[in-house]
């Protein structure tokens, strides 16, 4: 008895391991199929679909490689006709496929890339590689006025469609990215007729109507350059500055040139301006300028932007030589860098160096803070990384923190204060090497200063000054 209730129950673990197995193997059927590939609507697909509905409508289809564009870059696509014989990707007729081209015939291409690239088609004319002179004339006579050359992307997407003998005009087709980068698919039809539109085949790229690209003229002119030169020296006085010093030179004939100043230790703002010519046809007047040190190279101020003038902010911690290259001016013009100097503030330490000194002072430049009436009640040192120092406060009273680099290469430079509740910060900025941030403390009796270094073994100085 006890034997076969042994084996009675041997079958039962057994009965429930396979149930037990059964169910495991059913849920993970279910989990497959609700698991499964999932739909898909990447760059291969959407080609896959236009091809597929373009082949059973009968016309030859073709896709040709993928590729990939960085932005500015042009490519050549070489567009050939589907070969006479070549069935539809999607199963079209034999029939249909077999037929060879006429002279009616019509031609598409289709570029497709993801819906956030921006680009532009336009079919190349020339029947082998331009000439240097046969693009400049190209460029320079701009779009054919016949017809619309140069086709813009709508949601990723653009078709070109040929019948007859403009066809030929599709042999080549030039592709340019706006965008930052994207990749691209190509599909390639020959069809009796004009193929079911891109449209009604792929409606999710479909968007409302475009304006029309505008063209917005020539920039403005600055106007006279003695007036200019006035307007700037005003503004500085009006913002404090002592002292305004306006030197000039010639540029050279394509509108470069390059100051060597001797600056004093303070704070200065030096305002770039170019004179435009009285032709009529000349180059715009638009001066891009950097400041460094001479000797070390340091850079100390940069403009880049589209204004016609330039403007460079930035503190010496001693007296020093100043390289101001410029380019932009529209020819052998005179062009005039105004000094305007602010004296190096009050309380503002130099024993961690001319740097660091010249550092601190454009934190408080830069954030219009007044100059400090005491000496810093918090001075730190730090590295890499993310650094806290508590401060104490009084209760009612506002304070100025900065922190500076004093040597390495800075990439990010942010402080940040907070207290009670309440938080502040700064950013040194893309080239600046000090940031700084003013708070007040209502009842609390402590702040907490976080300062985040990133760089090439960057070392910073922190300041805490109290404000009346």
């Amino acid at each position: 008895m006890a034997a076969a209730r042994g084996l009675v129950e041997r079958g039962r673990r057994a009965a429930a391991g396979a149930a037990r197995g059964a169910a495991l193997a059913l849920l993970t059927a279910l989990a497959g199929l609700s698991a499964g590939a999932p739909a898909r609507a990447d760059l291969s697909d959407d080609a896959a679909r236009v091809a597929r509905v373009w082949s059973l409508s009968g016309a030859r289809v073709a896709r040709l490689p993928p590729f990939f564009i960085e932005h500015g870059r042009v490519r050549v696509v070489a567009v050939d006709p589907p070969p006479a014989g070549v069935a539809g990707v999607a199963g079209a007729s034999g029939a249909a496929g077999a037929a060879g081209p006429k002279a009616e015939e019509c031609l598409t291409v289709v570029f497709l890339a993801p819906r956030t690239v921006e680009f532009t088609l336009e079919p190349d004319s020339f029947a082998g590689e331009p000439s240097a002179l046969e693009g400049l004339v190209h460029r320079l006579r701009g779009p054919d006025p016949e017809d619309e050359r140069r086709i813009h992307s709508v949601a990723g997407a653009a078709a070109i469609l040929r019948c007859g003998a403009a066809r030929e005009g599709l042999r080549r087709v030039a592709v340019e990215v706006l965008s930052t980068r994207g990749a691209f698919d190509v599909v390639v039809a020959a069809s009796s007729g004009p193929p079911e539109r891109l449209e009604s085949i792929l409606p999710e790229r479909v968007s409302g109507p475009i304006a029309p690209r505008g063209d917005p003229g020539r920039p403005a002119e600055p106007g006279p350059l003695d007036a200019r030169v006035a307007r700037a020296a005003r503004r500085a006085r009006a913002e404090g500055a002592p002292r305004v010093a306006p030197i000039d030179m010639r540029a050279s004939s394509v509108g470069t040139g390059q100051f060597s100043v001797k600056l004093s230790e303070g704070c200065h703002r030096l305002d770039l301006m170019a004179e435009v010519p009285g032709v009529a046809v000349r180059r715009a007047t638009d001066l891009d300028a950097e400041a460094r040190e001479a000797g070390t190279g340091r850079l100390l101020g940069r403009d880049r932007s589209d204004a016609p003038d330039t403007r460079l902010d930035f503190c010496l911690g001693e007296p020093g030589v100043v390289e101001v290259p410029f380019l932009g001016a529209a020819g052998p013009v005179k062009v005039v860098l105004s000094d305007a100097q602010w004296p190096m503030p009050s309380h503002v330490p130099g024993y961690f160096g001319a740097r660091a000194r010249g550092n601190l002072a454009f934190a408080l430049q830069r954030r219009r803070a007044p100059a400090p009436r005491a000496q810093a009640i918090v001075e730190a040192v730090g590295a890499q990384g993310d650094t806290l120092v508590p401060v104490q406060v009084e209760p009612g009273r506002c304070y100025f923190a900065a922190a500076a680099l004093v040597r390495g290469e800075m990439r990010a430079l942010r402080i940040s204060v907070e207290l009670g509740d309440r938080a502040a910060r700064d950013d040194a900025g893309e080239h600046g090497e000090g940031a700084g941030v003013a708070f007040c403390s209502e009842i609390e009796e402590s702040a907490a200063v976080r300062v985040s270094a990133r760089g090439g073994s960057p070392v910073w100085v922190l300041s805490v000054w109290p404000m009346d």
